[in-house]
């Protein structure tokens, strides 16, 4: 498995899935929410669950049909309303699908800005892991954190 086509696949696949508003599959898991992408060899799901403005979920690689790479992350929008969180979270991750998760991003639509600050380990796909934030006129209406590595 080649770590530079693991990394592209991930990027590929969530701007094709969440990012997109992409179609929800039927999920695996009872109460959750799913998506999933498939390119050759490689499979991405995205299970998650959403409560009263927080969500919980788990991000998963799949080569060859072995776990290879996978992200958990935690959110809670409690000052925004899903349809605004969508429409501007959306908007951040397309526009910064190929860097998201190591690298530090900012971003701005309107009255919101984007950031996203990733941990000091997080050079690389080999371990990811940081925070990101929505603020609407400099007050903190979104935050996201989120975790993960290679498997193998």
């Amino acid at each position: 498995m080649d770590l530079k086509e693991l990394e592209q696949f991930f990027y590929i696949a969530r701007s094709k899935t969440y990012a997109a508003d992409g179609k929800k599959m039927k999920a695996l898991l009872s109460g959750s929410d799913q998506f999933e992408y498939k390119d050759g060899d490689w499979l991405y799901r995205d299970v998650y669950y959403t409560g009263k403005n927080k969500f919980t979920g788990l991000e998963a690689i799949y080569y060859k049909n072995k776990p290879v790479f996978s992200v958990s992350y935690y959110g809670n929008w409690g000052k925004m309303t899903e349809k605004e969180i969508d429409n501007i979270l959306r908007g951040a991750l397309i526009a910064n699908y190929e860097t998201r998760s190591y690298k530090h991003i900012k971003w701005q639509k309107d009255d919101f800005k984007y950031d996203c600050i990733p941990d000091s380990f997080s050079k690389s796909i080999n371990e990811i892991g940081g925070y990101e934030s929505i603020a609407k006129n400099g007050e903190e209406i979104y935050k996201f954190y989120y975790g993960g590595s290679i498997l193998i």
